[in-house]
């Protein structure tokens, strides 16, 4: 298969708003020719067929386009590899409270994925709003002249709540006291914000930011693109692993190689027992395929079951375990009449509408007669359910952070006659 190619994060501004099976909505039924998998992009947002056209909104005036960002270069700060996949540009200053915890959030990120994230920062002081801005700045430079600065950076954003109720005064004698504490050669930090060293460069960097028409602080780019989520440890943790589970996406679906005559089975390995699936090539071949050539490629090896709704469902197949990740390919419907979600153990792909099934599926834990009819259904469990049925509830929109219960550490197929 052909690999395709990295693109920037597109949809995540979407994510944290829906969960994985919110829409329940009716397929197209089968036709009597095997449907043809392609690559549209998902539509997300609440699943419609209607083909009414929309009413047009009213027009506009053009919005201004912002000056482009300087190159990055060697003069930026930068905490981690040149070659990370993930790069985080991020204009912000130190007194501001969103400011000081989006940066603390952020170098919680790069700590979580140092390999994977850097981290380049530039000065955006707040002036003359926050009265500490500039000298928080200016210490941050000063510690770097000595080989410090990210120091002195995660010290400015930990110990927020202790300094930034400070007179200036109070701020500027916390400062020689941390220095000492970073190992800093007091006298030669004192002398950098005593002689003003560096206070010409915050007043640069609040003018650079506003001929930019950099929209506040914290403002921050992924790999070139707006970050335009909240600076929150989880919209973080979620972009950077979308972000890298591109590098695994696939350009294509894999091509037909399955033998619908033919039995297929599936073990899902956990540290607790094996799930043992009992594949429907025949009701749907395509997802069947998928799922084999996936699993082949240890696509679903390391994967989290990210969604657990106790006595309800459980949902897996996404490798980076925020539930919207997916193979970089989307499959038709396979919609078979004569089966249905009337039995726990039934296996079906995740949709977000018609034609979005990816590589997510989710198992049933008790019957679910409503979503007859809108899902794919290419399993059912034969053994191994109590495993499942015993798990804590999961929700990757709130726990991606904390440890999974269970781990799928490999997905393996034997093919029977």
């Amino acid at each position: 298969m052909i690999r395709a190619s990295r693109a920037p994060l597109a949809c995540l501004g979407f994510v944290a708003c829906v969960a994985a099976l919110s829409a329940c909505s009716p397929a197209a039924p089968a036709g009597s020719a095997l449907p043809t998998p392609s690559r549209t992009p998902i539509l997300l947002g609440p699943t419609s067929t209607s083909t009414t056209a929309p009413t047009p909104l009213p027009t506009r005036p053009p919005t201004p386009t912002p000056a482009p960002l300087p190159s990055i270069d060697a003069d930026d700060w930068r905490l981690g590899a040149d070659t990370a996949p993930v790069r985080f540009l991020v204009y912000s200053d130190f007194q501001s409270t969103n400011g000081a915890l989006g940066l603390a959030d952020l170098l919680a990120t790069f700590d979580r994925h140092p390999e994977d994230v850097q981290i380049v920062f530039r000065h955006l002081p707040v002036l003359p709003q926050y009265d500490k801005d500039s000298l928080a700045g200016q210490a941050a430079e000063a510690a770097g002249r000595q080989g410090r600065f990210w120091d002195m950076v995660r010290l400015l954003v930990s110990a927020y709540p202790e300094w930034s109720v400070l007179p200036p005064e109070s701020f500027r004698d916390w400062l020689d006291e941390k220095a000492v504490a970073l190992g800093l050669d007091p006298d030669d930090f004192a002398a950098d914000l005593d002689g003003g060293r560096y206070a010409p460069l915050m007043v640069e960097a609040f003018q650079e930011a506003t001929d930019l028409g950099l929209p506040g602080v914290p403002t921050i780019l992924m790999n070139g693109t707006p970050f335009r989520l909240s600076p929150t440890p989880l919209s973080f943790e979620s972009a950077v692993r979308l972000e890298l589970l591109a590098d695994r996406q696939y350009a294509a679906p894999p091509p037909l190689t399955i033998d619908p005559a033919q039995g297929y089975t599936a073990f899902l390995e956990l540290a607790t027992g094996d799930i043992v699936v009992q594949l429907m090539p025949q009701a749907a071949p395509l997802a069947v395929n998928s799922f084999v050539f996936l699993a082949s490629e240890g696509w679903f090896d390391g994967m989290e079951i990210h969604l657990v709704e106790p006595g309800i469902l459980v949902e897996a197949g996404d490798p980076s375990g925020t539930g919207f990740g997916d193979p970089g390919y989307h499959l038709p419907d396979e919609i078979d009449p004569g089966l249905t979600f009337g039995a726990p153990g039934v296996v079906a792909m995740s949709s977000e509408g018609p034609g979005t099934g990816g590589s997510r599926f989710f198992i049933t834990l008790q019957p679910l007669p409503s979503l007859d009819g809108s899902r794919t259904i290419f399993g059912r469990v034969v053994e191994g359910l109590d495993l499942l049925a015993s798990l804590p509830a999961r929700d990757p929109g709130l726990d991606l952070l904390s440890p999974t219960a269970a781990i799928v550490r490999r997905v393996r197929v034997i093919v029977t006659e």
